[in-house]
C-alpha cells in the first residue's frame, strides 16, 4: 500500500474558520547544560495524558524556562502519567487542546501540519469506514458549530529511504542524548518499513502526518475536506547533500 504525506489544502469558499488553543499542561523548556542543546520538536504532544491527580499539577500548567536540574525533576515526576514509549523533552505539550474555534472549520482541520482535528461526525464515518491508527481525544476548543472537536493521538511508525537519513556528527550529549544532525531537503520513505495504520505520525520527523491510500481516497469523497496528499513513496530522487554548514566527515547512523 502506498503512503503520504498530509497536508493543508485550499477549503474553498465553504469553509473559512479556525481555531485559537494550547495544551492544558506541558514540561517547561530548559537548555542542556553539556552542549547547549534548544529543544524545538514539533508533533511531539501527548494529549491523552491526563495530570490533574498530579500531586504538582500547577507545576506543568505555565509555559517557562527552567534550569536543567530543575526540568529534570519535573520530567521525572510525570513519567507515570505517560504512555509507554512516549518521546519526552523539555518543552512538550501535554493532554487535551484548550481554546475557541471560529467561523467554518473543515471536515479535517490541519491548522498545523503536526496537529490533526475531526468533527465527531467524520470521526464516526472514519471508523465506520475501517479506518487504522485512530486514537480520537476530545479536545477543550469551544465554539464549534459542528460540536466537540477531536484530536487524533498518532502512533509514531516509518523511516527514512536510503540515501535520505538523517546525518548525525559526533557522538550523542552525554547528558541529553542528542547529536546534531542535517537532514535532505528532499526526503521518502524506507520501503522496507513503511506504517501498519491508515494514520500515523511520522517517526522521523513528527513534525509530519501520514496516510494510506485508504485514509486519501476517503477524504476524497468528502466535500473540501480540508487536506491533500503528497506521495512520498518514490521512486527516490536525486541524493542531495546535507543543508550548507554542516561539519565534515559525517557518520550515518
Amino acid at each position: 500500500m502506498r503512503y503520504f504525506r498530509l497536508k493543508t489544502s485550499a477549503t474553498g469558499s465553504k469553509h473559512r474558520g479556525s481555531y485559537i488553543a494550547k495544551r492544558q499542561w506541558r514540561l517547561p523548556d530548559s537548555v542542556c547544560p553539556t552542549c547547549d542543546t534548544e529543544y524545538s520538536d514539533l508533533g511531539l504532544e501527548l494529549p491523552p495524558v491526563n495530570l490533574s491527580n498530579h500531586p504538582g499539577e500547577k507545576e506543568f500548567r505555565k509555559a517557562r524556562q527552567v534550569p536543567w536540574d530543575e526540568y529534570v525533576r519535573l520530567r521525572d515526576g510525570v513519567m507515570p502519567y505517560l504512555p509507554e514509549g512516549a518521546v519526552v523533552q523539555p518543552g512538550v505539550g501535554l493532554g487535551p487542546l484548550v481554546g475557541k474555534a471560529s467561523g467554518s472549520l473543515p471536515p479535517f482541520v490541519l491548522q498545523d501540519p503536526w496537529t490533526m482535528l475531526v468533527h465527531g461526525d467524520v470521526l464516526e464515518q472514519m471508523t465506520a469506514a475501517g479506518l487504522t491508527g485512530i486514537a480520537p481525544v476530545e479536545s477543550r476548543i469551544t465554539g464549534n458549530k459542528r460540536g466537540p472537536l477531536y484530536e487524533l493521538a498518532l502512533t509514531r511508525q516509518g523511516a527514512l529511504g536510503a540515501g535520505c537519513q538523517r546525518v548525525h556528527y559526533g557522538e550523542p550529549c552525554v547528558t541529553c542524548g542528542q547529536s546534531k544532525y542535517a537532514t535532505s531537503d528532499t526526503w521518502w520513505l524506507d520501503a522496507g518499513s513503511v506504517p501498519t495504520l491508515d494514520v500515523v505520525r511520522f517517526a522521523a520527523m513528527p513534525v509530519y502526518i501520514l496516510v494510506s491510500e485508504r485514509f486519501a481516497e476517503f477524504a476524497a469523497r468528502l466535500d473540501e475536506s480540508g487536506v491533500a496528499v503528497e506521495d512520498v513513496m518514490g521512486p527516490p530522487p536525486e541524493k542531495k547533500l546535507p543543508r550548507k554548514g554542516a561539519p565534515p566527515e559525517p557518520v550515518l547512523v
